[in-house]
């Protein structure tokens, strides 16, 4: 007969083999081993007495169950642990056992039984004196008081990862009560704990924590730093349940500042890992987040697809969390749609929950919520009522993001009302509170531009336009000034070490007009386009303003039917210049852009600053009604905002270099790889003529075929006071085709090889007077309300004075023409203007009479004077 101790021991090697096969992915067999040794158990009678041995099997089939995602066989199995708990004495072990059971419970957010089983566990730690489990319990009990019995118990006995969860989760409960500071100091402490006892996952989890409550505050760049972080180490150790949280986050960010593109791959990313590892709450988190994406996007059908597939998981388990935001997103969908009964009711469900549960966050975003369904119905008190609501709890608890969204739609609200005053006043405070929001990102460039095209442009248009119509174009100017090129405005101002140039306080609004009295025999026509309308701030040199104003309408679209927006007929236009630049469009965009002013115009050089849906204008080529071009009469120069040429005008009289050239012409590249697919870049002769033709009026050596390495130009480029790039270019944004270094290797060069880049000019302090972009798209770039981000702006940003740039594809021969006049006049000591307009009529007169051979050229920034008599010869080897 086999012996008690051998069943036992039978048992135990098929329960190490159980466990094996979960942990290996091989759930259904460890299934099998399971249920076989409780029949081994069972059939020896052994089933009351070998307890410890079915806490395992439970605890293992518990798991796989959970694996395999079987709710009922899970729970069934949590239950029979749950009674092996009963039948334990008040022992170290049943406490222990029941704070199992309860932490099990608790990830399923069952929370109700788990705070009940928690609190049992609770009572027989007391009387057992385990510290460390009751501290736990505490930490797992979540409300405030309870978190910080568990900190103090962990501190007296000196548990040092016990004391950094306490912080951790202390940071975590304060952060949805709203108090960010305490908060912050919390989770550093806990991140500064985990780092020095070397918790590596700890640290992610501190590092992520830190990351969320960046993100609350609207410090998105900061966020993203330490997101990045915890990724690194997750990654590092192999958590891909904390790496998918980290993509998510990280996608959470770019949504919040509408790059949605960078959102979604980052989101996909998380979606894959989680579907990989059977995340299933994981998933409902991410489809959520790509419901409101898809909301943001208008896309109303997917982000409802994605709502669906995201309750449908919240519905397995009690998540009153998941069912709010399920609420919430079901009661945007229906407002939305037009819905709005449907909509408060939703809306007012997820109030009720994010209350209950001291959620403020959720709670003042919900009265925002329930304010626009009563404004939808033109209920204006009862909606100013809910606005106000959440304005007050946003502000309370800092949510600064929120607190301006809150501003706008009272705007809105006070506009629908005609309540003039009250309109002013609440778009003062959003252009305060966001300029607060821009403060936070430093010298994050990126983000700042993101944060202004999500959520800047509305209040800054709409206040300019108040100000114009009711007689203040002055002040409309300055708000113009405040959206415009603001981000390129703070890259230069950290180049030429300047003070801040530029405010969103009403007290500061002054001066704007003296930028253009130190520029001689000029005219500046600043321009803004609305939907219907383009408003003109006419400025000349002694200082004054004039404004006027044309309402403009256009025919319908030919393909859809509609009648395009003014500023959107702008942005679509000339981006194809074979198919855009014809007669008929050229006169049409003079009439809009020019003829309203013409007869103000009598100075010799034109300085436009344009709005951004502008950029693409060819102005230089616009053609009156007798069809003389508009670069005939006047020399014609673009700024991207007043404030820039400011920059450039009070710039250290020693910055920029008196000296130095560097030019380089046609790169030797071959076949490439560009987005993942195999490109061939073929040689330019006529760039190469080009390069050599300057090299020799200047007297140095250009950097031609192999020498125009990338990291050779990286060396050499901050030391020239002239800059010359004859070479491809890119039409997203106009970075620059290089040569590669060479390998060994059978695989083609990578962009990172050959590609001179927004992001490594900016990286590069310039001091160049004059930087010539001969090349391609080499003024192109995403057209946002900052104005066009491409590399001419780089350039300008990282301290370039001047830069003349190409709004399209350059045609090889008729450029090295244009350029050999642009540098004979320039060489000669005239400026770079008058040398731009000099070759343009030669250009004309000479052959080359086509727009598109003549005209693809801006001059951007200063108009620049160089003395070569003076330079140095040198040459670059």
């Amino acid at each position: 007969m086999v012996s008690t101790e051998e069943v036992q021991n039978t048992v135990c090697i098929g329960l190490v083999v159980a466990v094996f096969l979960l942990n290996s992915g091989r759930v259904s067999q460890s299934i099998k081993f399971c249920k076989e040794c409780l029949k081994v158990l069972n059939s020896q009678v052994l089933i009351k007495v070998a307890t410890s041995i079915l806490r395992t099997l439970y605890s293992t089939l518990t798991k796989a169950y959970d694996a395999m995602n079987d709710k009922t066989s899970k729970e069934k199995w949590l239950r029979k642990l749950h009674l092996l708990c009963e039948d334990c004495d008040g022992s170290v072990k049943r406490g222990r056992l029941i704070l199992e059971l309860a932490e099990k419970l608790h990830t399923q957010n069952k929370l109700f039984e788990a705070r009940a089983f928690y609190e049992l566990a609770v009572k027989i730690m007391e009387t057992n004196s385990d510290a460390n489990g009751e501290a736990q319990c505490y930490r797992n009990l979540g409300a405030r008081e309870y978190q910080e019995k568990a900190l103090a118990m962990q501190i007296e006995i000196g548990n040092k990862q016990g004391v950094a969860a306490s912080y951790g989760n202390l940071g975590t409960l304060l952060q949805s009560l709203g108090k960010y500071d305490k908060a912050r100091e919390y989770q550093e402490k806990a991140l500064a704990i985990r780092i020095e006892i070397g918790n590596k996952e700890g640290e992610a989890a501190s590092y992520g924590n830190v990351a969320t409550l960046f993100e609350s505050l609207g410090k998105y760049d900061k966020a993203q730093d330490y997101q990045e972080k915890a990724l690194a180490i997750q990654i590092e150790i192999g958590d891909k349940r904390g790496e998918a949280a980290s993509y998510e986050i990280l996608g959470g960010i770019f949504s919040a500042l509408g790059e949605f593109d960078e959102a979604e791959r980052y989101l996909g990313t998380a979606l894959r890992i989680f579907s990989r590892i059977n995340a299933r709450k994981g998933k409902a988190s991410v489809y959520e987040q790509l419901t409101a994406l898809f909301l943001s996007r208008g896309k109303y059908r997917r982000a409802e697809d994605y709502l669906d597939k995201a309750r449908a998981i919240r519905m397995e388990s009690e998540d009153r969390p998941g069912e709010a935001s399920g609420y919430s997103y079901l009661g945007a969908i229906s407002l939305r749609c037009g819905l709005y009964d449907k909509a408060e009711e939703y809306f007012k469900k997820s109030l009720t929950i994010f209350t209950e549960m001291g959620d403020k966050t959720g709670e003042a975003i919900s009265y925002g919520h329930i304010a626009a369904c009563f404004r939808s119905l033109d209920k204006y008190d009862v909606a100013e009522d809910y606005y106000q609501k959440a304005l007050s709890l946003s502000r309370n608890i800092g949510l600064n993001l929120e607190e301006f969204q809150f501003l706008c739609e009272l705007t809105v609200l006070k506009l629908l009302q005609c309540d003039r005053k009250e309109t002013f006043s609440y778009l003062y405070q959003c252009i305060e509170k966001f300029d607060t929001l821009r403060g936070f990102l430093k010298d994050s460039d990126r983000f700042k531009i993101s944060l202004l095209e999500r959520y800047g442009t509305f209040p800054y248009k709409l206040l300019s336009h108040l100000l114009s119509a009711t007689g203040m174009p002055q002040d409309a100017l300055y708000v113009e000034e405040l959206m415009r090129a603001r981000g390129l405005a703070d890259l230069m101002a950290a180049r030429y070490s300047a003070k801040k140039q530029i405010s969103g306080n009403p007290h500061s609004w002054c001066d704007i007009q003296n930028i253009i009295t130190k520029e001689s025999d000029c005219i500046c026509v600043y321009t803004s386009v609305g939907k219907e309308d383009v408003r003109f701030w006419i400025q000349k040199a002694m200082g004054v303003v004039l404004f006027a104003e044309k309402k403009v309408s256009l025919a319908k679209n030919e393909v859809t039917g509609l009648v395009p927006g003014l500023d959107e007929f702008f942005r679509e236009s000339f981006c194809n210049p074979a198919n855009d630049i014809s007669e008929e469009n050229l006169l049409l965009f003079y009439k809009i852009t020019i003829a309203p002013v013409a007869h103000l115009l009598k100075e010799p050089e034109i300085i436009i600053v344009p709005d951004s849906c502008m950029y693409q204008v060819p102005f230089g080529a616009l053609t009156d009604q007798k069809g003389k071009f508009l670069s005939s009469t006047f020399r014609i120069r673009i700024i991207p905002s007043l404030t820039t040429l400011k920059l450039i005008q009070d710039s250290p009289p020693d910055y920029h270099n008196q000296s130095g050239v560097l030019v380089v012409g046609d790169p030797k590249v071959g076949v490439v790889m560009y987005k993942d697919r195999r490109k061939e870049i073929r040689p330019l002769p006529c760039a190469r003529k080009e390069a050599e033709m300057i090299g020799k009026l200047f007297g140095v050596i250009p950097l031609i075929g192999d020498h125009a390495k990338k990291h050779t130009v990286l060396q050499k480029i901050n030391s020239a006071g002239l800059i010359h790039f004859a070479a491809h270019g890119f039409s997203e944004r106009g970075e620059i085709v290089l040569s590669p270094v060479c390998t060994t290797s059978r695989v083609p060069p990578r962009e990172e090889a050959y590609l001179l880049t927004m992001e490594e000019i900016s990286k590069t302090q310039l001091h160049a007077k004059l930087v010539v972009l001969s090349c391609c798209h080499s003024a192109r770039g995403q057209i946002k309300t900052e104005g066009v981000i491409g590399i001419a702006r780089a350039f300008l940003g990282s301290g370039a004075r001047s830069v003349l740039a190409a709004r399209w594809a350059l045609d090889d021969e008729a450029t090295e023409q244009f350029m050999t006049c642009f540098y004979e006049h320039l060489f000669r000591g005239e400026s770079a203007s008058e040398s731009l307009h000099e070759a343009r009529r030669w250009m004309r007169n000479n052959g080359f009479d086509e727009v598109k051979q003549w005209a693809p050229f801006i001059l951007i920034g200063d108009n620049v004077t160089i003395d070569f008599r003076n330079w140095p010869v040198s040459s670059t080897p």
